[in-house]
């Protein structure tokens, strides 16, 4: 499977360069059809659950609403706003009790150790 749908991938990919606006599924669709209206929902679902198992992007599960995906692969922190349903990038910062959580997990023996906050809430446009 890998080898096939290689321009839908990459149309794929191109879409995702440099977005900071974290598009569900859905949208990444809709953005795709713009410059290939063949493409099927099914190969962009498909191809975001490739590029998500190979590490190319990362999948943010949302509450309650569509996942939303992100081509930074730094690891960093989300937020998710309850109102107008947008996932905005946390300035990147680790909390102690986030590092010290990781090492606790080291020292009880799990390896490759990852995690995933999002935090909800208003966004600053929505909680004026």
């Amino acid at each position: 499977m890998q080898n096939r749908n290689s321009a839908q991938r990459t149309l794929i990919l191109n879409i995702m360069d440099g977005n900071k606006s974290h598009p569900t599924a859905d949208e990444i669709y809709e953005t795709a059809r713009k410059s290939d209206p063949h493409i099927s929902r099914g190969t962009v679902y498909r191809n975001l659950n490739l590029l998500v198992e190979t590490g190319a992007l990362l999948r943010i599960p949302v509450p309650d609403g569509a996942d939303h995906y992100d081509s930074t692969l730094v690891e960093h922190y989300h937020f998710f706003c309850k109102k107008c349903n947008k996932v905005l990038d946390v300035p990147e910062f680790y909390p102690s009790e986030v590092i010290s959580a990781e090492e606790k997990m080291t020292q009880l023996g799990f390896k490759s150790i990852t995690h995933a906050i999002v935090f909800e809430g208003l966004c600053p446009d929505c909680s004026l």
